[in-house]
């Protein structure tokens, strides 16, 4: 995948100034107490400055010199073509690459994959990735059930009764006692509406009717009756429990919990990304590697040719036995490297999760991309300064210290008495006309009116002080877990543009240890073609050479994909990856296990 990497500007680290505690306290107490949030911002803000207050602006990675030439390189220019064809080349590491027998002693297929074609796919199919997305889905619906909370509920009930029972009776004149059973049947039905408040209390409001009927005659009227009522009645906690910080306390919780499983979605997807792209420069410099050990013995072969030809005449038996040993030994370095090949194809098989290259198959992937030398441009302090915008580390952080600031106005409200206000209103008719039952309850000519309150607090109030303290202790914590992640991304960063910067020079270095290199075998293979004969000195001089070179190429090789990753995990740790690779996460509900989240732009 052809890259360009770019210096990127983002205003501060807003993030932090995002949730940064804006604590939200009770109704009844007053701004500024100890449970305000808000008096965290100077040791929250002060995290990031500390970090950037002895770096000055302008400090770009010193990667700028990376393809000016070298003295050697300008000593050589003219034989610069010749010397880049002496040696192992990069091209040989590419389709058609002998790497010895498969598991199931098949001919492996080979599947060739851009970097760009592996990012997406890890991205799209890795199982780490998967299991985040859905335990983003999973605490999205969490907040669905918190905010739940307060749907009004609809309820009704019903009942049926049949009483026959005997009653105490009554005298009356001359002595009679009138001795009446209860005899009735009775139906029963209320219904209403019941709906939660945010400031922690409950309203509801029912109508009901009931059906009495009397078979004692004379006894009661009217009979049948018809008995109604429509009552509104109110709860409300105006010490304990009141006001909306502490009643919504539970879905600002889900909430943040989804904002973190989103940020831990991120970071997964970031270090998919990063992780991805290494195993593609592993795999490639991997199969360098067997390029590399195949010209050894290429050329070993050609040596230990040329001295037994000449063993008649100037070679010596020990010369042919050293070559033959070398030879041997460069074999199974053969063998060694194409083992290596083939575990860093599983590797990059398991990121990748595609069900056409199941990690137990034996098809092999080959890279054709190269590994970028384009100088980097970046900032150090601008670097930390967009990490503190983009980083998930930090952002969970921040809704972490926000997360506890929640806990801290529950306990503190949770310490105050428990004084509920109770209030019922309702309005009663009463016939034997079902129509004009209810119309008494319009007239509104029978009313009771209900207002109660209840008071309780424990005496010393030590559970609720104690949750208090916890809750406290636990934001103090989360600050100091900020500072962490802070101080983590800041480390992050700053060892990855280390090792850029490094890389960088290792790539200018090796490749002028490697034309210098070249530059020796080829004036050594020209001494060759004169030598009236073979001295044990020279040969092994020979071997030694090849075998120098050979580690040139290989230096040049690592140093080119050690640059590639670390600027790979340089963008992870700033938190734009996926930027760089234009990914997109698409948050859906009930995602495919397949995937469906994240796509390119």
């Amino acid at each position: 995948m052809r890259r360009t990497t770019q210096s990127y500007l983002f205003p501060g680290a807003s993030l932090v100034s995002m949730v940064l505690l804006a604590g939200c306290t009770s109704p009844l107490r007053p701004n500024g107490t100890a449970t305000d949030g808000k008096g965290l911002m100077p040791a929250v803000g002060t995290a990031l400055e500390r970090e950037l207050a002895q770096l000055p602006t302008g400090t770009t990675v010193p990667t700028g010199e990376l393809n000016q030439p070298t003295e050697v390189e300008k000593a050589l220019s003219a034989r610069r073509e010749e010397l880049d064809l002496i040696g192992p080349q990069w091209r040989q590491g590419g389709k058609g690459l002998d790497l010895g027998g498969t598991l199931d002693g098949r001919p492996p297929a080979e599947v060739q994959l851009s970097l760009k074609t592996v990012i997406q796919s890890a991205v799209r199919n890795n199982l780490s990735v998967q299991a985040a997305r859905l335990d983003q889905g999973i605490s999205d619906a969490r907040l669905a059930q918190a905010e739940a909370a307060f749907d009004a509920t609809l309820f009704a009930e019903s009942n049926f009764s049949r009483v026959t029972e005997p009653q105490v009776g009554t005298v009356v004149t001359a002595g009679n006692i009138l001795n009446l059973p209860n005899d009735s049947r009775n139906w029963a039905f209320t219904t209403g509406i019941q709906k939660p408040l945010v400031t922690g209390g409950r309203v509801n409001v029912s109508t009901s009717m009931r059906y009495d009927r009397f078979f004692s005659d004379g006894q009661y009227s009217p009979d049948p009756a018809w008995t109604s009522a429509v009552t509104l009645g109110i709860a409300q906690p105006l010490l304990r429990g009141f006001g909306t910080d502490v009643n919504t306390a539970q879905i600002r919780l889900a909430r943040n919990d989804d904002r973190a499983a989103y940020e831990s979605l991120r970071a997964n997807l970031l270090q998919t990304v990063a992780n991805a792209e290494a195993a593609y420069w592993v795999l490639a410099a991997a199969r360098q590697r067997v390029v590399t050990a195949q010209w050894l013995v290429q050329v070993g072969v050609e040596s230990r040719d040329v001295l037994a030809r000449r063993r008649e005449f100037d070679a010596t038996l020990a010369q042919y036995a050293n070559a033959v040993a070398t030879v041997e030994q460069r074999k199974a370095e053969v063998i060694a490297a194409q083992r290596d090949v083939k575990l860093a194809n599983n590797q990059i098989k398991a990121f990748l999760n595609d069900p056409n290259m199941p990690v137990g198959g034996e098809a092999s992937i080959v890279p054709i991309d190269l590994p970028l030398d384009i100088p980097l441009t970046q900032d150090l302090r601008e670097a930390i300064v967009v990490a503190a915008e983009k980083s998930p580390t930090i952002a969970q952080a921040v809704l972490a210290i926000d997360s506890s600031s929640i806990g801290v106005d529950v306990a503190d409200n949770n310490r105050l008495p428990q004084l509920d206000l109770d209030g019922r209103l309702s309005w009663f008719g009463l016939d034997g006309d079902f129509g004009e039952s209810y119309s008494q309850v319009t007239n509104g000519d029978f009313v009771e009116y209900l207002v109660g309150a209840r008071f309780s607090q424990a005496i010393g109030n030590r559970a609720a002080e104690a949750a208090f303290r916890e809750a406290r202790l636990q934001r103090s914590k989360a600050v100091i877990g900020y500072r962490s992640a802070v101080q983590q991304v800041v480390l992050d960063v700053k060892n990855s543009l280390q090792r850029v910067a490094t890389a960088a020079e290792l790539i200018r270095q090796n490749r002028a240890f490697r034309l210098a290199q070249a530059e020796n075998l080829r004036a050594l293979l020209v001494s060759e073609k004169t030598l009236a004969a073979l001295t044990p000195e020279f040969v092994q001089l020979k071997f030694q050479l090849q075998d120098t070179l050979a580690r040139a190429h290989l230096q040049v090789v690592q140093s080119l994909a050690d640059y590639n990753i670390a600027i790979s995990e340089l963008h992870r740790a700033m938190g734009t990856g996926l930027e760089m690779n234009a990914i997109e996460i698409d948050v859906v509900d009930g995602p495919p296990l397949g995937g469906g989240f994240a796509s390119e732009r």
